[in-house]
């Protein structure tokens, strides 16, 4: 059985590890906060403009776009 919690603080991951001993039970604790796709490419486009195209208007957007 897997057992997933989000959001925990540092007092309640030391209490499931104290539970998961008594039981004998495998525990993984992780602080990697997982990041939407979307949002690294928005951050990667923050960080790297000169890699993305830019438009001068809307309509040149979509014509490119809708090609």
């Amino acid at each position: 059985m897997t057992l997933t919690i989000e959001n925990a603080d540092k007092e309640l991951a030391k209490i499931i590890k104290s539970i998961a001993k008594l039981t004998k039970a495998k525990v993984r604790i992780s602080n990697k906060e997982k990041v939407p796709s979307w949002l690294k490419e928005a951050q990667d486009m923050q960080k790297n403009p000169h890699k993305y195209k830019s438009y001068k208007s809307v309509d040149e957007m979509f014509e490119d776009i809708l090609k």
